[in-house]
């Protein structure tokens, strides 16, 4: 099976404008990602996604492969399903967030691993431990709730499962937190950019769930890897610490 990974790159950030573009430890935080996102050895063709002919530029400059796609794509799945369509013998493709630095590249793998083990899949994703009760309980920190055979039953900006009604001495991991990658099958994707969002989609405002509500298994692998997503400029400056060795 060929395998495509996408890398969304949009140039517009409400709370740091030009992010791709942002320098970290001297290099545009995307090419961190390119850079990363090439080790994975399950990947045959690498692609970046942006809306903008600066991004483009800046891709190719570090010998990066770059496509623009349309700027009113509501959400990197549908800026992945655009570049799936230019690579027609692609049969996965991996939608690779452009703001984590550090992602894993064995994380990739084993996502696309997992999905060719699970015929019932149209999706793989990744999931972490959460450790901190304000995680837990953050809306901005996703859940997952995993059922056998590490299949996705639901995921929700809630503290779910809940707690409420629990023994006091249940310790941790608290829950699961989401992490954003996502392997697709080919027709699942394009499937999923050629559909209106979901119910439940739009009541989480999380696009995994127009898999669930449309019947689609999503299996879900864990990983000790907690991918760090750069929003802010003290993101940008925490990512610049650990890049340097600084933890």
């Amino acid at each position: 099976m060929s395998v495509l990974g996408v890398i969304p790159a949009r140039h517009a950030s409400t709370r740091l404008p030009g992010k791709p573009l942002a320098l970290l430890a001297g290099k545009p935080l995307v090419q961190h990602v390119w850079e990363r996102a090439s080790r994975a050895r399950s990947i045959d063709r690498l692609v970046v996604a942006t809306d903008t002919e600066a991004i483009r530029e800046a891709v190719e400059a570090f010998g990066g492969v770059a496509m623009l796609t349309p700027v009113d794509c509501p959400s990197g799945t549908d800026r992945a399903a655009v570049v799936a369509r230019e690579f027609p013998d692609a049969e996965i493709i991996l939608n690779i967030q452009g703001d984590e630095p550090l992602l894993d590249p064995a994380v990739l793998d084993e996502a696309v691993d997992a999905l060719r083990a699970a015929p019932w899949a149209a999706v793989a994703t990744a999931v972490t431990p959460i450790h901190r009760r304000e995680d837990f309980e953050s809306p901005h920190v996703v859940k997952a709730v995993v059922g056998e055979e590490g299949r996705a039953l639901y995921f929700s900006r809630s503290p779910v499962p809940s707690r409420a009604r629990t023994q006091p001495g249940w310790g941790e991991p608290w829950g699961l937190k989401h992490l954003g990658l996502y392997v697709f099958r080919r027709e699942a994707l394009l499937g999923f950019a050629s559909r209106a969002p979901a119910l439940l989609e739009e009541t989480e405002k999380l696009e995994q769930l127009r898999f669930l509500s449309a019947g689609e298994g999503i299996v879900v692998i864990e990983t000790s890897h907690d991918a760090i997503g750069v929003d802010t400029p003290e993101d940008l400056a925490e990512a610049e610490r650990l890049l340097r060795g600084g933890g």
